[in-house]
């Protein structure tokens, strides 16, 4: 398998973006794994550098196409000058992120590499496919996201539960190589109501016909509450606070944000712009080094699984059973 390539956006430029990607590529353990293409600007970087005292390397491109492997390559897509005021919120800074993000998604929609990783003051711009939240005790999916809760219920339908199900199922064992994975599929009410009864109950019946191993409904004070997430593979939450609260309480730096659309991948550190730490030396690198392994981790993942599921082996055996069916006479 040749080198994974991974675009990267450089994060807002006035938080601690740069000095996460400069201190995790100052060692050459990632670019063992992978060939980073940053989306940013060679000086608003080298400003970063020489504030932080750094020493990381990193090579100016003007295409993806000129990356090398073993270096941090650094994508210019921003030419104007960037004033970088640490740690504040400005009109300059905040195009340079939506700069960034957007070259980036450009590349990536041409092929141009081969998963995609946000820096810190980046979220995903979520679509359609599937989101999920992975630290080391847990992996949460979401059903519905970034909704007002007047409208969760109504957007709670058959179809897009089995669909979420199902793309789960999916994404567990193809990109996270997981047999005959177990889920537990949250409840909506504290108590069993309309949504259990008629949706959620009838999903999950359905998908045991599937051979998808889904439990529920459950509520999330039985899960989170007593650890009997440990017991699951995944948990299918209905809404963005039914997921997000208790996972960032029983979470740590580990913690990384994943969607997945398709083949499509992007991640992201659970890690916010963290501008008062910008400047400082203070940035913790777990969560961004992490969000890199999850991505070259799956990529791996898929391709092991496809070319074990590209050519089944045809049946071997002849079974009796099937003439016996196909001989005895109609009543």
């Amino acid at each position: 398998m040749e080198k994974i390539k991974i675009g990267i956006t450089h994060g807002y430029t006035n938080g601690v973006g740069y000095e996460v990607i400069l201190k995790a590529f100052e060692e050459p353990t990632l670019l063992e794994m992978c060939t980073p293409i940053v989306y940013g600007s060679p000086k608003v970087a080298s400003y970063h550098r020489k504030s932080m005292g750094l020493t990381t390397n990193f090579a100016t491109i003007q295409k993806a196409e000129d990356a090398q492997d073993g270096r941090l390559n650094l994508m210019e897509c921003i030419q104007d000058e960037v004033k970088v005021e640490l740690g504040q919120k400005t009109p300059e800074a905040d195009n340079a992120t939506t700069i960034s993000i957007e070259a980036a998604r450009r590349d990536y929609a041409e092929k141009c590499f081969d998963a995609q990783v946000m820096a810190p003051g980046d979220d995903i711009a979520e679509s359609d496919g599937l989101t999920l939240l992975i630290n080391e005790r847990m992996k949460i999916a979401f059903v519905t996201d970034q909704q007002p809760m007047n409208e969760v219920g109504k957007n709670i339908t058959e179809e897009l539960l089995t669909a979420k199900l199902e793309a789960l199922d999916k994404v567990l064992k193809r990109d996270f190589a997981i047999s005959g994975p177990r889920i537990a599929v949250l409840a909506l009410n504290p108590e069993p109501g309309h949504e259990e009864e008629e949706i959620l109950k009838p999903v999950i019946a359905k998908a045991s016909e599937k051979h998808i191993l889904a439990m529920g409904p459950l509520s999330a004070e039985s899960i989170f509450g007593t650890e009997a997430y440990s017991h699951y593979d995944a948990i299918l939450a209905l809404y963005h606070d039914q997921g997000y609260v208790p996972f960032k309480l029983l979470t740590s730096d580990f913690a990384v944000k994943l969607h997945i659309s398709g083949d499509a991948l992007t991640s992201a550190p659970v890690q916010d712009a963290e501008l008062a730490k910008a400047g400082k030396g203070e940035a913790n690198i777990t969560s961004f080094c992490n969000a890199i392994y999850t991505v070259t981790d799956i990529l791996r993942n898929r391709q092991d699984y496809d070319e074990a599921h590209a050519n089944p082996l045809p049946k071997l055996f002849h079974d009796k059973r099937e003439d016996n069916r196909r001989s005895a006479p109609a009543e």
